[in-house]
């Protein structure tokens, strides 16, 4: 039988590093090609380990896995209190998280063969989500973009309609709205990035423009508040005062457009009508405060969660989207008057 010394000399690492590599709770500690290697060698002298905890026998194990880097997730908190909802959810339900698992460095399908379900958070391939499934039929997609062929559940909100929300309350007040959002971009198995998918909002807005009659005026970032204020900047150059109204995907994007607002001397909620999604708490503390479409967060992780959980105890040849609303909060850079 072999052992875990036998395992080091071959793969030329110390029993150390071959035992973390072989642990489901130290395993992220070990390079990723180191840890390939380890587990090569293993199955290879037909090693028996498995990359699960090992629960108490009432307890589901289930993987989550994103598709954010950890500098996206930086940037935007709101799939750091998404990410809070899983937490929560799993520890009120006695199901086991360990940790996250990241897209961005490969994944191996067959290494969720043994889970009880996977969450995953973004936007992932849908060859990606066929290979998974190959190995775990109990997965479940949180804000991952549009999948229209039913191919996998879905736990989401409701981006399009509150666009459409938004541009027809806007419309009451402003001739010209723009927009300024950002493309998504799909995950593939090892890691690289794939195809570029609109997002819903994005969707939205031209889709709005199109049954209204409307010109589009959109501009697209890499969601950075850096390149959303240059966004604005551009588009302030080309409409001048023509531009009386800006909706915008996110409010970290938000920020960006209010600091191009400014360089131009123009005042949200006054000179022009600007609303933002996402309703993250500095929200309401920016001069002028800002009207943005609240999105659940930590909700969406926890019914992610609730809703898997469901998938595993109750299986089902079908699949369910699970849609949580989102809801305005007025603020002054949108003037009700």
């Amino acid at each position: 039988m072999a052992t875990i010394k036998d395992i080091s000399k071959l793969a030329q690492v110390s029993p150390g590093t071959v035992s973390r590599a072989l642990s489901p709770d130290k395993s992220e500690y070990v390079a990723k090609e180191t840890r390939d290697k380890v587990r090569r060698v293993a199955d290879k002298l037909g090693y028996k380990y498995s990359l699960l905890p090992k629960p108490d026998k009432n307890q589901l194990n289930f993987a989550l896995m994103t598709t954010l880097t950890l500098e996206e997730e930086t940037r935007d908190e709101y799939w750091r209190f998404l990410r809070r909802g899983v937490y929560e959810a799993a520890e009120s339900q006695n199901i086991n998280i360990k940790r996250v698992i990241r897209m961005d460095g490969g994944i191996e399908p067959k290494d969720f063969l043994d889970y009880d379900a996977i969450l995953i958070v973004g936007t992932i391939s849908k060859i990606a989500i066929h290979e998974i499934m190959k190995f775990n039929q109990n997965v479940v997609v949180v804000d991952g973009g549009s999948y229209d062929d039913d191919i996998v559940d879905v736990v989401d909100t409701n981006l399009v309609e509150n666009t459409y929300k938004a541009l027809t309350k806007m419309s009451q007040k402003c001739h010209k709205i723009g927009f300024i959002g950002g493309s998504r971009h799909e995950t593939n198995l090892n890691g690289s990035i794939g195809n570029n998918i609109e997002d819903a909002r994005t969707l939205g807005y031209q889709q709005w423009c199109t049954i209204n009659r409307h010109q589009p005026i959109m501009k697209l970032t890499n969601w950075t508040t850096k390149e959303s204020m240059e966004a604005t900047d551009d588009l302030l150059n080309q409409y001048g005062n023509q531009l009386d109204g800006l909706l915008v995907a996110s409010d970290p994007l938000a920020i960006g457009v209010m600091k191009g607002l400014a360089k131009h001397n123009v005042i949200p909620g006054k000179d022009l009508q600007l609303v933002s999604f996402d309703d993250l708490e500095f929200a309401s503390y920016l001069t002028p405060s800002l009207t943005s479409i609240w999105l659940p967060k930590v909700e969406l992780g926890y019914a992610a969660v609730l809703h898997a959980e469901t998938l595993v105890k109750f299986p089902r040849t079908w699949h369910v989207r699970t849609i949580l609303p989102g809801k305005f909060h007025y603020r002054e850079s949108f003037n009700l008057d």
